[in-house]
């Protein structure tokens, strides 16, 4: 979910949006594609790509059935379906953000729905618990659904909420979204929240450091054993407006082997969003700290009833995305083909170093 906006509008953070500004990054352009590689169009390359690898999506809030036969026709293997996030999205931010009770009812509802959008389509899709339900997704042709919770007030200060969840499927955890809870009441980890990050690396859990305060991401870089990720943001590039992840966040999270999932929404790529400001986020990342630290974040959500007023509360008035709809990620790899990104280099960025986080996360 993207904080930006909301913190612009209580004064936290910088002005939302980017200026629309040109290209990032020095990436040397790539020794040219074999002829018969380059007779190929792109659409044919990049589909090709896409049924013969992982392709994932980091981060998601829309419903899962609807998204199905979008992202079997695309290619996309499958994505983190967020079960929630620390504020009520039906009550709005300013009723809930201090809210503190409820959460884990809130959020066990949810994953029941999802479960039961599940269970209702077996023929097309399954609930990824480990790399091997990922991979027989991928062989069946099926979609995989993990999931995923922004925020965690779910666990109400309580650690054995956290195994109950992770019994029933949860498989990522944002620590915190624009507003305190147990694990981060101010810029450090509270007593709890280290044995948040702790009982994440003993269970199997990936730990997203999105939105977290800059204090708190250092000490969780610092105690994590497990690769921990950014689910959905932006590195900070030269011309462009500051983004969520400075040069330093960028290489500490890549010296513990984690990944940035690159954000696709107006707040975050600019008033026009594109796939080629997305390539632009990719070339600055990978001449930065290498190609082994990006995949693609998105954070689709709905764009109507309380999801557009949960838009409009933090002053975002258009929605945009630089895709319009899960199943268009073959354009981002149309586009990193065309800049010439070697294809095992576009291959990590669309799902192979986020199966590499899960491989070493959950073990198996």
């Amino acid at each position: 979910m993207h904080r930006r906006d909301f913190l612009t509008a209580s004064g936290v953070a910088m002005a939302a949006g980017v200026n629309a500004c040109g290209g990032a990054g020095s990436r040397e352009v790539q020794a040219a594609q074999p002829a018969d590689d380059q007779a190929k169009p792109l659409r044919q390359r990049a589909m090709q790509l896409h049924r013969e690898n992982v392709v994932w999506v980091i981060h998601d809030h829309r419903p899962i059935a609807p998204d199905i036969p979008l992202m079997l026709a695309g290619g996309v293997t499958g994505k983190i379906y967020n079960l929630g996030i620390d504020v009520d999205i039906e009550q709005g931010i300013a009723a809930s953000a201090a809210r503190r009770e409820g959460w884990a009812r809130q959020t066990m509802a949810a994953l029941e729905e999802a479960e039961r959008s599940i269970q209702a389509d077996p023929k097309h899709v399954l609930l990824a618990l480990s790399v091997e339900d990922i991979l027989r997704a991928k062989r069946e042709g099926k979609v995989a659904i993990l999931f995923g919770v922004e925020g965690g007030k779910l666990l109400e200060g309580k650690l054995e909420l956290l195994k109950t969840f992770y019994d029933r499927g949860l498989r990522e955890l944002q620590l915190c979204w624009a507003v305190p809870n147990q694990i981060v009441e101010e810029q450090d980890l509270t007593a709890f929240g280290r044995q948040v990050v702790r009982e994440c690396d003993r269970l199997g859990i990936i730990v997203s450091l999105t939105h977290i305060a800059e204090t708190a991401f250092f000490q969780v870089i610092e105690m994590t054993r497990k690769p921990p990720i950014v689910c959905h943001g932006i590195a900070s590039i030269p011309g462009w407006e500051a983004g969520d992840l400075s040069d330093r966040k960028l290489k500490a999270l890549a010296s513990r082997d984690g990944l940035l999932g690159i954000h696709f929404y107006r707040s975050y790529l600019g008033s026009q969003p594109s796939v080629d400001r997305v390539v632009d986020q990719v070339d600055h990342i990978a001449n930065l700290v290498g190609i082994d630290t990006v995949g693609l974040g998105i954070d689709f959500f709905p764009t109507h009833g309380p999801w557009k007023k949960h838009q409009l509360d933090q002053n975002t008035t258009e929605i945009t995305w630089a895709i319009p709809h899960i199943g268009e990620v073959v354009r981002v790899t149309e586009a990193l083909l065309a800049r010439n990104f070697p294809e095992d280099d576009v291959i990590k960025v669309l799902g192979g170093n986020f199966l590499r986080v899960c491989k070493s996360v959950f073990g198996s």
